[in-house]
């Protein structure tokens, strides 16, 4: 399970701020919390309204002193991202591309020149999927848009389109059938999602996000952007793998287990 963690996003209000400040230890912190807490990779949003382009590539800059983790880079933002892909030490992943012929088309050469990893969102021109069949014809488009420019299907993860089920309560559902089709038609593609979008506008939402990953780990997610911090979340994670047999002989069960991470021994 690939663990990408969410929690250096400028569109949050405390993290905008600290990036407005260009507070380098207040985002270095970050950044090794969420390594040491287990995530595989960083999410990196410079989204600041007018600033991105300055942003995002001082936030590759200051992190990487930080962490030896690769990064997702999470915008649309060709400039940016032009300025930000040239700075990373390891390979990148590019958060997200969607169905919308224009911006998938501005950024066509720099997924040619960087062959970043990409998360192929099933969001097309008409705006957000509303069932099962949206989204797999979204993204069956964009596989086949993105293996046609070259890329092979274990660089692309395909993300359902996490809604809320506060709006529409067969949202839940359709995630997990799309994740379980999208996976069986396309094997050895990834599926990810933004699981903390399934909660918004509910009490409780971390009940939700931590449920929601093992149902959909359950129908073959493979990657997840969420806060690695949250140790009930990573716990579950870990229990998924070994149940679902993606955690050989329950080595990294039994790693986080000494290692403090799976909550008091008894």
């Amino acid at each position: 399970m690939l663990i990408i963690g969410e929690l250096i996003n400028c569109t949050r209000k405390k993290v905008g701020e600290a990036a407005q400040n260009r507070d380098v230890e207040f985002f270095q912190d970050i950044a090794r919390k969420q390594v040491e807490a287990g995530a595989d990779m960083l999410d990196v949003n410079g989204g600041l309204p007018g600033q991105e382009v300055e942003v995002l590539p001082w936030l590759v800059k200051i992190v990487q002193e930080a962490v030896e983790t690769p990064l997702c880079l999470d915008s649309a933002d060709p400039a940016a991202l032009g300025r930000a892909l040239p700075l990373c030490k390891q390979r990148a992943m590019i958060n997200s591309i969607t169905d919308e012929p224009a911006r998938l088309q501005a950024l066509l050469p720099l997924l040619k020149e960087f062959r970043p990893n990409v998360i192929a969102l099933c969001l097309s021109e008409s705006g957000p999927p509303h069932d099962v069949d949206d989204r797999i014809a979204t993204a069956s488009r964009l596989i086949d848009r993105l293996t046609a420019e070259g890329h092979s299907l274990d660089d692309i993860y395909v993300d359902p389109c996490v809604l809320p089920i506060s709006t529409d309560s067969e949202q839940g559902k359709a995630l997990a059938e799309a994740t379980r089709l999208i996976v069986a038609r396309y094997p050895g593609i990834h599926a990810s999602a933004g699981i903390s979008n399934v909660s918004f506008g509910l009490p409780s939402r971390k009940l939700l996000n931590d449920v929601l990953i093992v149902l959909l780990m359950a129908q073959g997610l493979d990657a997840a952007i969420v806060n690695p911090c949250d140790q009930q979340l990573m716990m579950n994670v870990r229990a998924a793998e070994a149940l679902l047999s993606r955690d050989e002989f329950c080595a990294k069960y039994l790693r986080a287990f000494r290692e403090g991470k799976l909550g008091q021994a008894a």
